[in-house]
């Protein structure tokens, strides 16, 4: 994590407005523990968060912005394990690891708040509700992988890409008022990467699904008309 960023007070954790989402709402103001040391940083599309291969040594939390998490093998390939989205914590999967097994890399200026692993270890066995929040977070993160790859593995090209974007409008928090608009911050060969697709497979789809009037896609942008025929369309499809 580059050196750019502040530590925050207590004060400026409790009027930020993803704090009820945050680890922060349960580690600041408690009389048990020392303060917290939570560095904010801002960073710029394309930055990384931390490498392949680096220690493990905080919890990061996406403030605003998004982030992919890339495995890169020996032959140079690369395959996209996930996105974070505003609300999300990343580095569960690696939390008893002593090194990063994926790289985590911003996809717009975000800003990325970091939490000691080390502090929340000592720590959190004061804090019953904290504990409770980096399980129920943990449990979420191992089931959605999974989905993921049952779907990578069962679903036709056109179930998958409609799963993806009926999950980012619950994960984005949108409103589910007609039309939906939903900005997809990942390229369309990231997209296509993390969903095991060709780029040529994705656009054909967005295509499909643009004559049937289902949507309306323009670059990074997607106005999805009508939610409930999209979801329909999408649980049709076999």
């Amino acid at each position: 994590m580059p050196q750019t960023g502040h530590t925050l007070a207590p004060h400026r954790c409790r009027d930020c407005a993803k704090a009820k989402h945050c680890l922060a709402d349960e580690l600041i103001g408690q009389p048990s523990i020392p303060p917290i040391p939570i560095q904010n940083t801002i960073l710029p599309k394309g930055r990384y968060i931390y490498h392949q291969g680096d220690g493990v040594k905080n919890l990061f939390f996406v403030k605003s912005g998004s982030v992919k998490i890339a495995y890169n093998n020996e032959q140079g390939d690369q395959q996209i394990i996930n996105f974070y989205f505003p609300g999300d914590l990343i580095g569960l999967a690696v939390l008893n690891h002593g090194q990063h097994s994926a790289s985590a890399v911003t996809l717009e200026k975000s800003v990325i708040c970091a939490f000691p692993i080390g502090f929340i270890r000592t720590h959190c066995e004061k804090l019953p509700n904290l504990l409770s929040d980096i399980l129920k977070r943990c449990d979420a993160e191992i089931k959605h992988r999974h989905e993921t790859l049952l779907s990578s593995h069962q679903c036709i090209a056109s179930k998958r890409l409609g799963d993806f974007l009926l999950e980012l409008i619950v994960r984005l928090g949108l409103s589910r008022k007609q039309p939906v608009l939903l900005h997809l911050p990942m390229s369309r060969a990231d997209m296509a990467n993390y969903l095991g697709l060709a780029p040529e497979t994705v656009s054909r789809v967005l295509s499909k699904y643009q004559k049937h009037g289902l949507i309306l896609a323009k670059k990074q942008n997607i106005q999805i008309n009508d939610l409930e025929q999209l979801t329909a369309f999408v649980r049709q499809a076999v």
